[in-house]
């Protein structure tokens, strides 16, 4: 299996390919080639390009939640490439969602045009679902370790009530391999505990052994407390699971992880990941 970073916060040694606050993964598995998630921007479509990817030959795209960090290039990448259906969260157009970190509050919503234009090619996710017989598409339904501290900042509007967003309508992708369950989670809001036991339950998988994505681990005066409660948590639970964060995990987070003993790796622009199975 190969994972290939398109787009993440951190710039790449290679500077043609391009850097932004979001994140896009294109994933090769045995007989799948899968989009995950479209950056910002269509940005990511460049990068792929000076990266010698041909996404036109994508089986299918993910979308992993309706922030638009993850999916403000999904319209261009429709209009680009027109035989490739998404799947996604039923629950993406359901609200506007914002974010006050900083103490600015910005509209941080998909583009209600991908919705109105596009209903033939998007395969809403109503429940955790199996989309290949090795590829699982799976909702976070364990609450019972930590969640990270920047979700508070994090709202969704439906109608005219304002809640903090509950991120129904984040998704992981759970990949069968014949060491383990490999994990994508682009921002593991959930929590990445409680995403690999979601993962694990819906598949029936007893081993993680790789688990993607950014950790949500932002910068706060609890991120140390927030850092040692996660790695005691992994360590209690999958000490020997191999974890590849970037995105929203910030550098004082990752100086602080690599101090914990968990066989943690970052990863940036054009990054290649490669995983067996």
């Amino acid at each position: 299996m190969i994972i290939q970073v398109l787009i993440d916060n951190t710039p790449s040694d290679y500077l043609m390919l391009k850097p932004e606050h979001g994140l896009s993964f294109y994933i090769e598995t045995e007989g799948n080639r899968i989009r995950c998630d479209m950056g910002a921007s269509g940005m990511f479509l460049d990068n792929a390009k000076q990266m010698s990817i041909d996404l036109s030959c994508t089986d299918w795209a993910f979308v992993s939640h309706g922030h638009a960090d993850h999916t403000g290039g999904l319209l261009e990448y429709l209009n680009t490439f027109e035989n490739s259906d998404v799947y996604l969260s039923n629950k993406v157009f359901d609200a506007k969602y914002f974010s006050s970190r900083r103490g600015l509050k910005r509209d941080i919503s998909t583009q209600a045009l991908i919705n109105q234009t596009f209903q033939n090619r998007l395969r809403f996710v109503c429940e955790s679902i199996w989309i290949t017989p090795f590829i699982a598409a799976v909702y976070t339904d364990i609450h019972d370790y930590s969640q990270p501290y920047g979700n508070r900042f994090l709202t969704k509007v439906v109608g005219h009530e304002e809640t903090l967003d509950d991120f129904s309508h984040e998704l992981s992708l759970a990949i069968q391999t014949p060491k383990g369950l490999v994990i994508v989670s682009s921002c593991s809001h959930g929590g990445a505990v409680n995403i690999m036991k979601s993962c694990c339950r819906f598949t029936g998988a007893d081993t993680v052994y790789a688990f993607i994505g950014g950790l949500h681990l932002v910068e706060s005066e609890s991120m140390a407390q927030e850092v040692q409660a996660l790695s005691e948590e992994l360590l209690n639970n999958y000490p020997a699971v191999q974890i590849y964060t970037g995105h929203c995990t910030c550098d004082a987070a990752k100086e602080a992880l690599k101090e914990k003993g968990l066989n943690i790796h970052f990863f940036r622009t054009g990054e290649r990941i490669a995983l067996p199975g």
